[in-house]
């Protein structure tokens, strides 16, 4: 299994043939008191193999809410059965704890333990930190989750509402 730290590429790529690349994101809804999380999964044609959408109670953090958006990202792609993967997120804290950059006593440490115990289910892993503008579609189901049902799954697809959002990744 590789983990590493990659560079934070300008706009999104494709991931290498053969990889998958799962773009998660948090968002936070203070005044309801409620959270939402957005995953994305892309192949190496740019392709959206699968998405998904979860509400929540707002955690104490944002970066608590990354990281469980990274897990939960993690959990998807294993329920998926992909095993070749490149995991993005657009938090360069949690990115460098899932990369080992970051001491199990922070705030997130014990979803960073749950994460490694996640990455065994994984021939490949690696987590790269994106900016936002790379990270679009994840950002935009994540704040469509504070009106949705708890969870929500499409399958070769995206809410036809952030469809364009695919569009713009893939094309820009």
């Amino acid at each position: 299994m590789l983990v590493r730290f990659q560079p934070q590429p300008q706009r999104w790529s494709p991931p290498e043939p053969d990889m998958y690349k799962a773009n998660y994101d948090g968002a936070y809804f203070a005044e309801e008191e409620v959270a939402g999380i957005g995953v994305v999964v892309w192949n190496e044609l740019g392709q959206v193999m699968a998405s998904l959408e979860e509400k929540l109670v707002m955690p104490q953090t944002m970066e608590i809410l990354e990281a469980m958006a990274a897990r939960r990202a993690m959990i998807f792609m294993e329920e998926l059965g992909l095993c070749r993967v490149i995991f993005e997120g657009d938090s360069e804290t949690v990115v460098k704890a899932l990369t080992g950059g970051c001491p199990d006593r922070s705030s997130i440490g014990h979803i960073v333990k749950d994460c490694m115990s996640l990455m065994s289910c994984f021939q490949t892993c690696s987590f790269s930190h994106v900016r936002r503008q790379s990270n679009e579609v994840a950002h935009a189901l994540a704040r469509r989750a504070r009106k949705s049902s708890p969870l929500s799954v499409w399958m070769e697809s995206v809410p036809p509402d952030i469809s364009y959002s695919v569009y713009v990744d893939v094309t820009t």
